[in-house]
């Protein structure tokens, strides 16, 4: 218990609380800190668990609206992007900036995606054709100055099949549609792409 009695004696004799005997605005007997707005310490303790516990139940609400809403958020983020792309592509280079542990990460993820996905009869010819594929792409991006990649049409990591890294599955596509492609099964069949642009 505070040995000051009001607010002036408090700072008078160097404290943070005082005692006035009389209950605080929310009827607690304690304690007063000065910079406490006029209430006891115990009604400060409690009102701050009350907050902690209400942000937590708000926090539970905002997960279990995201899982209900991946389609709307997705749609958003998607619409964003689009509008804002040179603020989207800066947040990247920040992210990766970052966060450079998952980004090697993932490169390493990916490579060891392509090495599962090499089989075992993988030869000359793929890998003939896979160098093509890259010659391409730098043509076709001197000719149109649109950047292309190299795209597995079956993806080498998607949740529905497991493609092979080799001349088969290989395709060259503008980078817009390989990032909007990501690892799902669309564009599986060669030139379906074309109908896309």
């Amino acid at each position: 218990m505070s040995q000051a009695t009001n607010r002036k004696e408090a700072k008078a004799l160097g404290l943070d609380s005082y005692f006035t005997g009389k209950p605080c605005k929310r009827g607690g007997i304690a304690d007063r800190r000065l910079n406490g707005d006029c209430l006891c310490s115990e009604c400060l303790s409690f009102t701050k668990l009350l907050k902690k516990q209400s942000s937590e139940k708000y926090r539970d609400k905002r997960k279990q609206w995201a899982l209900d809403n991946i389609e709307k958020i997705a749609k958003y983020k998607k619409d964003w992007q689009e509008k804002n792309k040179d603020k989207a592509k800066d947040n990247l280079k920040k992210w990766k900036s970052n966060n450079k542990e998952s980004v090697l990460a993932d490169f390493h993820k990916r490579r060891a995606s392509k090495i599962r996905a090499t089989p075992k009869w993988y030869g000359e010819f793929d890998a003939f054709v896979i160098n093509e594929a890259l010659r391409l792409a730098k043509q076709r991006f001197a000719t149109t100055k649109i950047k292309w990649h190299i795209d597995h049409m079956i993806p080498l990591q998607s949740k529905l099949a497991s493609g092979f890294h080799c001349a088969a599955n290989i395709q060259v596509i503008p980078e817009v549609l390989n990032v909007k492609k990501r690892n799902t099964m669309t564009l599986t069949k060669p030139h379906d792409w074309i109908c896309f642009l």
